[in-house]
């Protein structure tokens, strides 16, 4: 198929670490179009919002001192789970570990629950391995390859929720409360 618009390659001679039937990008994408159709692209642009909204809410807190959490009223939410069973659920803390996450107190996050930074660190891995294995690989000193959701971030994901689960509710029960 043709290389000009990004298609694969099956007749190219294997070079500079290229294997035959992948992807080869010929060009910089020029437009947000291009960008969307790329593989992964759409997932690249809900980062990039996310990031956006996560770097708003920081400068509206950090710098002009305006907490939209407490103006929503979101301090007077409790977990249901919690109510019931006086366990921690999974999710237990991970809205307090996202708020300490925005106004960057990274270890104040992780011991609230690690979900929220995790996923910070995979999102800024998606988001640098696109960037340089799509938008700009010609500027990148070594070569990245475009980004994969793996299985494996979805094991290590729900064995950190769960881990998170046992831990605090193992605590709870000795006495200790984390939360």
């Amino acid at each position: 198929m043709d290389n000009s618009s990004g298609h694969f390659d099956n007749n190219s001679n294997d070079s500079a670490g290229q294997r035959r039937g992948q992807m080869l990008i010929a060009r910089r994408p020029r437009s947000f179009k291009e960008i969307w159709r790329l593989p992964g692209g759409p997932l690249f642009f809900v980062i990039c919002v996310v990031f956006l909204l996560a770097i708003s809410y920081t400068v509206l807190s950090k710098g002009f001192g305006i907490d939209l959490y407490s103006k929503a009223g979101g301090e007077n939410l409790r977990c249901a789970f919690h109510k019931l069973t006086g366990l921690y659920c999974p999710g237990c803390g991970g809205t307090r570990s996202t708020l300490r996450l925005l106004n960057l107190d990274f270890i104040g996050s992780i011991l609230l629950h690690p979900i929220p930074v995790y996923v910070l660190l995979l999102a800024v891995n998606y988001f640098v391995r696109f960037i340089f294995g799509y938008l700009v690989p010609d500027k990148c000193p070594i070569r990245l390859k475009p980004p994969k959701l793996r299985l494996l971030y979805l094991f290590i994901l729900f064995g950190l929720y769960m881990a998170n689960f046992a831990l605090r509710n193992i605590l709870l029960v000795c006495g200790i409360d984390t939360l």
